[in-house]
């Protein structure tokens, strides 16, 4: 189980089907002009607008970490079936429920 621990971060939802570098320039802007001491891509099994995805989960989640390998800021978490939904109110909540005093940036 990753902690979350961070005083400031930002979640980065999405389905990142697939995943691409834009995802990584968007992420670094957020970091540097929140000055987020982290930043996690929430990975979700489907994207609710597709019948049906082109890679896999897992494939997906391999190729999230390869673009953010570099990147010491950025975390690749999937907790869809821990928590039992995609969206993002509960998302928001089981980061807050883990880090009660952080701020938390979408």
């Amino acid at each position: 189980m990753q902690k979350f621990t961070a005083k400031s971060f930002g979640l980065f939802g999405g389905s990142f089907d697939p995943p691409h570098y834009g995802h990584l320039k968007i992420s670094k802007v957020s970091i540097r002009r929140l000055r987020l001491q982290k930043l996690y891509w929430v990975v979700t099994k489907k994207n609710p607008f597709k019948i049906k995805p082109y890679f896999s989960l897992k494939e997906r989640i391999k190729s999230c970490k390869k673009i953010i390998k570099k990147e010491k800021k950025i975390s690749i978490v999937y907790i869809e079936d821990k928590i039992r939904s995609s969206r993002i109110v509960n998302v928001v909540k089981y980061f807050k429920k883990k880090n009660k005093s952080a701020k938390i940036y979408l």
